[in-house]
């Protein structure tokens, strides 16, 4: 028959009054012998189910939330993308109101504005697509008269050139004063060059004394 254990420790029990071994002590509830220090270590009696072992452990409570942090750090670790930089915008070029519109905001002749980086034209700012890469069109120039008659002005200047009266016709008030003044003041020495002068003009001039190309 094999000598008893301590149910605890799994060691021998000593001999009664042994210094070396601990005292051996029994359950009160089913009579299993136990070392007194194992008992006490123990809390109660090692024996499953027994009254006097001690009560279990109290078990431990997993919420919905700790499942869901735990999975969150389990997630595998990706690099950050790397920042696309910005495109900044040129700013949008400021016209001068002298320019494109009076002081009661009455619609002026509109001046061409340049970009200040490439110096090329700018669209005016009442167009349609401001704002976007259109060729700037020019404005038609208005004229208050009419333009005038290359056949009368080269009639008035073969026949009454010498009085300057082509350069009337035309605006052209000083040169019309120059030949008429060379014809009277002379009493008609020197018509003969004031004619051809006349001449010389109806060959070159095409446009009247405000830039108007004649009709």
């Amino acid at each position: 028959m094999t000598e008893p254990v301590c149910p605890y420790c799994r060691m021998p029990f000593g001999e009664v009054g042994s210094a070396s071994v601990p005292p051996k002590i029994f359950c009160t509830a089913c009579g299993t012998p136990h070392h007194e220090d194992c008992y006490q270590e123990n809390g109660g009696c090692t024996v499953f189910g027994c009254s006097c072992a001690p009560a279990d452990d109290p078990k431990l409570q997993v919420s919905q939330s700790d499942l869901q942090a735990v999975s969150l750090s389990a997630q595998p670790y990706s690099p950050a993308q790397p920042s696309v930089p910005v495109q900044r915008q040129s700013p949008a070029p400021q016209y001068p109101p002298s320019v494109y519109g009076g002081p009661l905001g009455l619609s002026q002749a509109a001046a061409p504005a340049r970009s200040p980086s490439t110096g090329q034209l700018l669209p005016p700012p009442n167009a349609a697509n401001y704002g976007q890469s259109v060729p700037y069109a020019p404005q038609p120039v208005l004229y208050a008269n009419p333009p005038k008659s290359r056949t009368a002005y080269i009639v008035l200047g073969i026949f009454l050139g010498a009085l300057g009266i082509h350069n009337f016709y035309a605006g052209y008030t000083g040169r019309a004063v120059g030949q008429l003044c060379l014809t009277i003041l002379t009493i008609g020495w020197l018509a003969i060059a004031a004619w051809i002068w006349a001449i010389v003009e109806i060959c070159i001039v095409e446009k009247d004394s405000e830039g108007q190309a004649f009709n």
